[in-house]
């Protein structure tokens, strides 16, 4: 009776187990790098480039000195030795001085995150508002190799409404050593819808839609994997179901995935289109209601254009729901970006007259690089059974 109650949880364990397994045996085959490893492997090798032009530039500048000097006014082999260690001892400096500052722990660094998002926010029915949106400190890093971590605050969250709630938004350990594959346990988003699950330094409009706010872009406690390929990437978790920074209240536990398929990656054209499937599934017990979500993404990137659409079907005890969008985003300029979004939201299939549909037209300036940027969104809210209503969103961002 145990087994079977817990056999989805067992099975979620024994894929990630299988994975390890898997990893293991994958470690003695060929190692395909990570982006992340690619990366820093690019940066040492310019960082040795470096080093080697500041090399040749002093002792070009030697020899030219040198150079310039009668015959009986060359230096001894000890002046030579002393202009050597000289040379020596500023290109410890040059390189020092070129390198960034950090903080290093064993063998490992930690790095410093942040995200800023503050609002200004004209509403027909409501006040006009600015709003700390955002304010995301975050620190992570590695202590030894392929073991990471993550800690992640928002002092924000404590003024959004008039309930006390913890700042922690991540907390969690990861294990990337498995080619293609990253384990992590503790705090984090579930990875439930595309737009969701995106980091919200990274999303195209001031705010998700309904079902990416609603359905997504939630944590949970918990252990997931992760796995990247050419041609598809995926991930698996299981949670307790109760949301952040809370225990769980009872043995079952909640299943969330998500499966994208990269269909061309070898296609100039074609390589940005992707399509996938997420879902989260809770059975009903006695201490909570059945709890479900299953969707289907596809978004197309190609040059100036992209194109992004979603739609989920949830139930929530014995109320079900629905929702979706679609999103067109083209550069007028190399740092500025139109948006235009529609959506729909149901949030009770059973009820009449209380669905909702915006209309979103945003554009985006792009400072710094892709996440530092202003935004201005105007939304139009059209509810059925009752009144319209405007928005006028104005954002800032600053994210690193």
């Amino acid at each position: 009776m145990l087994f079977k109650r817990k056999w989805k949880i067992f099975l979620v364990l024994g894929m990630v187990t299988g994975v390890a397994v898997a990893g293991a045996f994958a470690q003695t085959a060929d190692h395909v790098l990570s982006n992340e490893e690619l990366s820093q492997q690019v940066r040492e090798l310019q960082k040795q480039l470096r080093n080697m032009q500041q090399v040749i530039q002093k002792q070009n500048e030697i020899i030219e000195k040198l150079s310039h000097q009668p015959v009986e006014a060359q230096p001894s082999i000890q002046q030579i030795a002393e202009v050597k260690e000289q040379l020596k001892q500023e290109i410890k400096a040059d390189i020092k001085k070129d390198e960034p500052s950090f903080l290093r722990v064993g063998k490992g660094n930690v790095d410093l995150s942040l995200l800023v998002q503050e609002w200004y926010v004209v509403d027909d029915h409501a006040h006009d508002n600015f709003r700390h949106r955002r304010l995301e400190l975050g620190v992570g890093g590695n202590l030894i190799d392929h073991l990471k971590w993550k800690l992640v605050t928002d002092p924000s969250l404590v003024q959004e409404d008039n309930t006390t709630r913890s700042i922690l938004k991540d907390a969690y350990v990861g294990y990337d050593g498995i080619p293609h594959h990253t384990i992590q346990m503790g705090q984090y988003k579930i990875p439930v819808t595309e737009e969701g699950f995106r980091s919200s330094a990274k999303i195209d409009t001031a705010e998700r839609s309904f079902i990416g706010r609603t359905y997504g872009d939630k944590r949970d406690i918990g252990v997931m994997a992760s796995g990247n390929w050419k041609y598809a990437d995926y991930q698996l978790g299981v949670f307790n179901g109760e949301g952040p920074n809370k225990s769980d209240t009872n043995d079952h536990k909640d299943i969330a995935g998500r499966f994208v398929l990269k269909l061309f990656p070898d296609n100039n054209f074609w390589k940005g289109l992707q399509v996938g499937s997420s879902f989260y599934e809770r059975p009903s017990h006695v201490t909570s209601p059945v709890k479900k979500r299953i969707g289907a993404e596809a978004r197309f990137e190609y040059d100036k254009f992209s194109l992004k659409s979603e739609f989920m079907k949830a139930q929530d005890g014995a109320i079900p729901s629905n929702g979706w969008y679609t999103q067109l985003g083209y550069f007028i300029a190399p740092k500025w970006q139109l948006i235009a979004k529609y959506e729909g939201f149901d949030p009770n299939e059973q009820a009449s007259g209380d669905q909702e549909f915006d209309t979103t037209i945003g554009l985006n300036y792009f400072l710094i690089n892709p996440t530092t940027k202003l935004q201005l969104n105007y939304v139009h809210k059209t509810v059925r059974g009752g009144a319209d209503d405007n928005q006028i969103i104005t954002a800032a961002q600053y994210a690193f």
